[in-house]
């Protein structure tokens, strides 16, 4: 007879009714102000060729797209859920950039006055990041609300990482924008940028970069709503809704949901066989059992 348990991943109260954080209302605010930005940089550089003026059109729009944010914010309830609650909706915050690289590409490929393409890629990416930090803390607060604070079992995690990759990658393409910026060439020179400062919140966010001992200890946890990674900064949920099974092979234990599969070595996570247990204890009673092999 099977002791699993059926899959109880509720939406509580917390994640659609509360007011959003500081921290939420400002990265929402943010987000809305360097996207009203960019709007209104690159309307300023189709219509002028004087910086001065394109400037002050981005300086005008980030001012008030911030507080047209903060206030929006502030009056949404479930503003976390509305944007963390899944994975469609956290990258559809990102694809607000995709406006501002088209008019790039058309700008540099195209009939569009080229002054166009770096106001036009720098507001894509300044978008795309803003967005980034959005969608992180909207699932972070997303997954406090549904999971609460104490777990049913825990255990310590380390996110896996390569610093000396890190170090290398992230020292390349500062050397390549720095390059490209000596030339004069400034599209190239956002792109190169862009991808350092990526490589930076990116890994932040997924625990592989740590500032000192701010954040909290990485760990694997188990809930009723699901298996949450907590990492120093964010944390990430799997409801067990969407798990078919699980299995453990060698030392890699691998937990199948579909395209997006949650996978585990044991130099990450010791206990492989425990968090297997564990898991396998919370699928739905119609997920099929996979044994150890």
């Amino acid at each position: 007879m099977s002791d699993r348990k059926p899959s109880t991943a509720t939406d509580t109260a917390g994640s659609t009714g509360d007011r959003p954080d500081a921290a939420l209302q400002l990265a929402f605010g943010g987000y809305v102000g360097v996207l009203a930005a960019g709007v209104a940089a690159v309307v300023a550089a189709f219509t002028t060729a004087q910086p001065t003026l394109v400037l002050g059109a981005a300086i005008a729009g980030v001012s008030s797209g911030c507080l047209v944010g903060l206030v929006l914010a502030r009056r949404v309830r479930g503003l976390a859920g509305r944007i963390g609650r899944t994975r469609r909706r956290r990258v559809a915050v990102v694809l607000f950039s995709v406006p501002f690289g088209v008019v790039t590409a058309v700008s540099v490929f195209g009939t569009l006055e080229s002054r166009l393409a770096p106001v036009a890629l720098l507001s894509a990416v300044a978008v795309a990041v803003t967005g980034s930090l959005l969608e992180w803390v909207a699932q972070t607060r997303y997954v406090d609300a549904v999971t609460g604070d104490d777990p049913g079992a825990a255990w310590p995690w380390t996110p896996p990482s390569n610093p000396i990759l890190d170090v290398v990658v992230l020292a390349l393409w500062l050397l390549l924008g720095g390059m490209n910026a000596a030339t004069g060439d400034w599209t190239a020179s956002i792109v190169w940028f862009g991808l350092a400062i990526f490589w930076v919140c990116g890994g932040l966010a997924e625990g592989r970069w740590r500032v000192g001992s701010l954040g909290d200890a990485p760990e694997v946890r188990v809930y009723e709503a699901g298996l949450v990674k907590r990492r120093p900064y964010t944390r990430s949920l799997v409801p067990w809704t969407e798990v078919s099974h699980v299995r453990l092979r060698e030392d890699e234990l691998v937990i199948d949901r579909g395209f997006f599969d949650v996978r585990f070595d044991r130099d990450e996570l010791a206990d492989l066989e425990a968090l297997q247990t564990e898991t396998e204890r919370h699928l739905p009673d119609d997920a099929p059992a996979v044994s150890a092999q």
